[in-house]
C-alpha cells in the first residue's frame, strides 16, 4: 500500500462504511484500508525527540564563503523514544517509516565586529536553504542565531548544522542546542 493524505483515507473509510450490503466489503478492501492507515500515520512507538547541546563554550572557525559542518562535539544529549540517535554533532532518524520532522538549532556566539556569519540545517549532507539564518556582528558581545526546518525524514536520514563566514576569524560558541522532533 502507500502513504495517503487525510482526505484520501477519509474517502476510503467512507466507502467501506457505506458498503453495508452483505459481503460487499472484501478482506482485500478492508485490509488495504488498514494498511494505508498504518503507512500514513506516525504511531506512538514511532514518535520521539532528541536534543544535543554543549555543556561549555568552544572555539570554532567557520569556513570562508563555503558551507561547512559545525563539527564541535556535543557533549550532552537527551532522547525520548527510540526513533533518533545522536553522535557528536549529528542527529539520525531511525524510525521505520518516513515521517515529518521538525529540526531546530539555537546558537549563541561571540566574534569579531562587522563580520557576517551564516548558519543552516542540512539533511543527509544537503543544506536546507530556507533554514538560512545570518548575523552581521555589531560589536564583540554575544549574538544569537535561531533556525528551524520542517522536512520528511526517511529511515537513516541525518541532520547537521552548517556554517560559513566572510572571513577566517574564529567565533566562541557559548551555547548550542540542536533538536529534532517527530510531528
Amino acid at each position: 500500500m502507500a502513504v495517503q493524505t487525510r482526505v484520501q483515507l477519509q474517502n476510503k473509510s467512507a466507502t467501506v462504511q457505506n458498503e453495508t450490503v452483505a459481503n460487499a466489503n472484501t478482506a482485500l478492501r478492508v485490509g488495504g484500508l488498514f494498511d494505508d492507515f498504518a503507512d500514513s500515520v506516525t504511531l506512538n512507538g514511532e514518535r520521539g525527540l532528541t536534543s544535543l547541546y554543549l555543556d561549555s563554550s568552544v572555539s570554532y572557525t567557520p569556513s570562508i564563503s563555503t558551507e561547512k559542518v559545525v563539527d564541535v562535539a556535543m557533549l550532552e544529549w537527551q532522547s525520548f523514544g527510540s526513533v533518533f540517535s545522536s553522535s557528536e554533532y549529528t542527529i539520525t532518524y531511525n524510525g521505520t517509516i518516513s515521517a515529518p520532522i521538525r529540526i531546530s538549532a539555537q546558537l549563541t556566539f561571540a566574534g569579531v565586529n562587522n563580520r557576517r556569519y551564516s548558519f543552516w540545517i542540512a539533511q543527509d549532507g544537503n543544506i536546507i536553504r530556507q533554514s538560512l539564518s545570518e548575523n552581521t556582528t555589531q560589536g564583540t558581545h554575544n549574538h544569537v542565531i535561531c533556525t528551524e526546518a520542517f522536512v520528511v525524514a526517511n529511515t537513516g536520514s541525518y541532520f547537521e548544522i552548517y556554517a560559513s563566514s566572510n572571513d577566517s576569524n574564529s567565533i566562541n560558541i557559548k551555547t548550542l542546542s540542536f533538536a529534532a522532533f517527530t510531528i
